[in-house]
């Protein structure tokens, strides 16, 4: 059973701690996904080896039923406490988001949290790294595909300011090379609807954002992303909210100003040495 200070730990709300105990969901089907993620902890999931319940609570009472052997893991593994329960919290973030966007207790991200649950994905500072083989495609450029690279994942933590990201990119290179050896890496990648070469373009090129996307070698073909850009922007899917999305910041001008002149926001690829 999940204790207050496990909760407070994972960054828990008070209210979504309060529906969290409430949960009543099948206890099978809780069962059946906990051991597929104590069977997957320690490895990297890949499409169809690991995939989350249809059920969202499900998933949610897999997580906290699955907690002790998460934890066990980093342990193993020599992360920290510190980094660990940074990385772990990424889980109350999601409810809060969710609550955010629907108004009420949720984990619609719930397919996400697997990445950090069986221990390939690392909250290090501003960013968080996803270690994993290179798949086939999109090709990027001086790294073969099956060598170990990290993912970087950008989390609504604060600005992306170049210090935060000196530092993230640092303690990455040191927390894999210690924790994880046996799978040295030597290169980032990020695909990213932030490094949609349009956004780099209109954006203040002094911004953090533009900063950012600046450091990636863009690689590949971007893709179609429309939904992402709103989503992340204004925590909405609807498309036919746009005059009613703040304009405050020129990205929000910037993110309706393109969908209205009939553009479509895309992910783009990026690489970096590390």
């Amino acid at each position: 059973m999940t204790t207050a200070e496990e909760y407070r730990l994972l960054g828990f709300s008070a209210e979504d701690q309060a529906d969290a105990e409430k949960l009543e969901v099948d206890p099978v089907l809780v069962a059946e996904f906990a051991a597929q993620l104590r069977k997957a902890i320690g490895g990297v999931p890949v499409e169809g080896q690991l995939k989350a319940p249809d059920d969202p609570m499900v998933s949610l009472a897999a997580y906290l039923e699955t907690l002790p052997d998460i934890r066990r893991y980093h342990q193993e593994r020599g992360v920290s406490d510190e980094i660990s329960w940074a990385t772990l919290a990424d889980l109350g973030q999601q409810l809060k988001v969710n609550r955010r966007t629907f108004g009420k207790f949720g984990l619609e991200t719930h397919w996400w949290v697997t990445t950090y649950w069986t221990g390939a994905l690392y909250a290090l500072g501003r960013l968080q790294f996803l270690i994993h083989p290179l798949p086939e495609e999109p090709k990027v450029p001086g790294v073969e595909p099956g060598e170990w690279v990290l993912g970087v994942h950008i989390p609504e933590t604060g600005p992306l300011t170049p210090e935060a990201v000196d530092d993230s990119f640092d303690r990455a290179r040191a927390f894999f090379a210690e924790h994880f050896p046996e799978h040295p890496v030597k290169t980032a990648t990020l695909g990213s609807w932030l490094i949609d070469p349009y956004l780099l373009d209109h954006l203040p090129q002094d911004s953090n954002m533009v900063r950012f996307g600046r450091r990636f070698t863009p690689y590949g073909e971007p893709r179609d992303s429309q939904d992402s850009a709103i989503f992340f922007t204004f925590r909405s899917h609807d498309l036919g909210k746009l005059d009613e999305f703040p304009q405050d910041t020129a990205l929000q001008r910037l993110i309706v100003a393109r969908i209205k002149a009939g553009g479509t926001w895309q992910t783009g690829f990026g690489s970096l040495s590390l």
